[in-house]
């Protein structure tokens, strides 16, 4: 490879990989697993810059360097909020799961803290167990792939060079598959709730009918016990739950890049 054939190529695909770069930048930033805090740093930037050259070749869009450089600017943002609208639609299906366990956490007895004090920085057991759950399902459904295969379809849909995109349509979208995702969390988390307060109704009848009992040192570890089991035993439900969760995420998807 000649100097000249080298300057030629840096010339018409250096903006493209730039772009996707940035396309590919907004996805992991958010997007569940890639944007693990459990990972290093050096180790995602490794992987977004292998990632973005292997989706190179993929992009038959060359775009010329010669581009006015407002435009590039623009293009940049654009790609990047492509990008985090695409990893956004997956975080959401998870924090969906972990705002749900983490409800029903407080009301089990295993978020006391957080409940009395917001300001504690430690999260819930329940809440890590069961979003560590999801991930596992998430990975096993090929989700991660997925949301990879969304970001280098979207060009067909959203080229490289962007000046505009339909905020309007974007928004309806992600506020159907917000409530979608919170009606979500209310089926992960009410089953427990209701036992909880059937608990405490139980708790407080036999406050009544044995008044020498100290019922509050009783209910707290009696209600992490009885939670302790119900978690365990309803698994295999929330498995089938965010599982079907995951699998709405593709319709999400082929919805955002519907032509």
């Amino acid at each position: 490879m000649t100097v000249n054939s080298l300057y030629d190529m840096v010339q018409q695909y250096a903006l493209s990989w730039g772009f996707i770069l940035s396309r590919l930048t907004g996805m992991m930033l958010i997007a569940p697993l890639f944007a693990s805090f459990t990972l290093p740093t050096e180790i995602l930037v490794v992987l977004l810059i292998a990632l973005s050259y292997m989706t190179l070749p993929y992009v038959s869009a060359a775009v010329p360097i010669t581009l006015p450089l407002p435009t590039i600017v623009t293009s940049l943002i654009m790609n990047f909020f492509i990008g985090f609208f695409i990893g956004l639609i997956a975080y959401t299906i998870a924090s969906a799961v972990y705002a749900g366990s983490e409800i029903f956490g407080i009301q089990s007895g295993f978020n006391v803290s957080g409940a009395l004090d917001p300001t504690v920085e430690e999260s819930p057991i329940t809440s890590e167990v069961v979003y560590i759950m999801s991930l596992y399902v998430f990975v096993s459904l090929k989700g991660h792939l997925l949301i990879y295969a969304a970001v280098v379809k979207s060009v067909e849909k959203f080229p490289l060079v962007l000046t505009d995109l339909p905020f309007d349509q974007l928004n309806t979208q992600y506020f159907k598959i917000f409530m979608d995702m919170f009606l979500f969390s209310l089926q992960l988390a009410l089953p427990i709730i209701g036992l909880m307060f059937l608990i405490n109704v139980l708790f407080g009848i036999l406050s009544r009918l044995v008044p020498q009992m100290n019922v509050f040192m009783v209910a707290m570890p009696a209600s992490t016990l009885i939670m302790f089991v119900v978690m365990i035993g309803l698994i295999p439900v929330w498995v089938e739950l965010i599982s079907s969760a995951v699998m709405k995420m593709e319709p999400y998807i082929d919805q955002l890049l519907a032509k």
